[in-house]
């Protein structure tokens, strides 16, 4: 696999930004590309995957391109009052359509984060479902904004990003699911440690998910908020996403 940081300005965050992204480099791999955009969490930056784990040697061999984002600590949303850090991925996507040899279709696009990427990843596959094809979240922190958890508490940004009461909004997973058909949502899979502080979020979604009747995967596995876990279980999202994008 070949691997590249590329730098552009985003109109979206009207400042230069950068992602990391990881490509098949041998000539055999057959074209054109899937890819899958993979988040970072709230303290961490688009380096963090390819320095925390060994992602590049997961998808090696496939034909896939990983592209890891930027989101600051901006939750991958369109702010009250800030950056338009959703827009931001959008953006992301077309750079990579334009420049890549990728599928540029739903068909060929994936979407996967842990913690505030989780949400994110979750978030944005919802409601963007006709741009992505399946979805994956580690220990995603998908029920802050529906008023589970101490989310203003642990990210002083949260008023600022959501408004004071996003629960049940555009940005809420929870009504997201609801509102939308859910023919046409992409493939959905969860995962969170037992230890996790972000586990009982995932079991309410989880509960919700099964409630509306909603087909998806979850799975809880032993560890916490930390990096072994990610790393041993971001490999489950890469053959997840290669079978529902026909690489497998």
């Amino acid at each position: 696999m070949a691997f590249a940081t590329i730098h552009s300005f985003s109109k979206a965050l009207r400042k230069a930004s950068s992602f990391n992204v990881v490509f098949p480099e041998d000539e055999e791999t057959p074209r054109p590309w899937s890819v899958f955009y993979l988040l970072h969490g709230l303290s961490d930056d688009h380096s963090i995957w390819m320095r925390r784990t060994s992602i590049e040697r997961y998808v090696a061999g496939l034909p896939l391109v990983v592209v890891m984002p930027d989101g600051g600590r901006g939750w991958y949303t369109n702010a009250v009052e800030g950056a338009a850090y959703e827009d931001d991925v959008l953006e992301v996507v077309g750079l990579i359509d334009r420049t890549f040899p990728v599928k540029a279709e739903r068909a060929g696009r994936a979407i996967g984060g842990l913690s505030m990427g989780g949400y994110g990843a979750v978030k944005i596959g919802v409601k963007h479902h006709d741009r992505f094809a399946s979805v994956t979240s580690h220990s995603g922190a998908v029920g802050f904004v529906h008023g589970l958890g101490e989310g203003r508490e642990r990210s002083p940004e949260f008023s600022r990003i959501f408004g004071e009461d996003p629960s049940n909004g555009d940005e809420d997973p929870f009504a997201l699911v609801e509102r939308i058909d859910h023919g046409i949502l992409p493939k959905l899979r969860l995962d969170c440690g037992t230890d996790d502080f972000l586990l009982d979020q995932n079991r309410a979604f989880h509960e919700h998910l099964n409630a509306l009747r909603i087909p998806h995967e979850y799975e809880e596995f032993p560890g916490g908020h930390d990096w072994a876990y990610w790393d041993a279980h971001v490999r489950e999202a890469v053959d997840f996403h290669a079978r529902n994008l026909g690489l497998r």
